[in-house]
């Protein structure tokens, strides 16, 4: 039960769950706590920042214009 548990909570990360509805949805008081026991590094989260981060600032830029 506990590896379906692990799955399902790296799985919402993944997706783009936020930590404090992943912890309500665990039944954590602590959103620290599920990213301490659940939560292990994201599968292309460097790229993903990385373009959330250039879109950002590509409409910033097309605003001044």
């Amino acid at each position: 039960m506990h590896a379906l548990r692990h799955l399902f909570a790296s799985e919402a990360i993944n997706e783009g769950v936020d930590v404090y509805t992943l912890a309500d949805l665990l039944g954590h008081d602590d959103p620290a706590f599920t990213l301490r026991r659940y939560v292990h590094r994201v599968t292309g989260a460097v790229e993903k920042a990385r373009e959330a981060i250039g879109r950002r600032y590509r409409a910033a830029r097309g605003r001044r214009s």
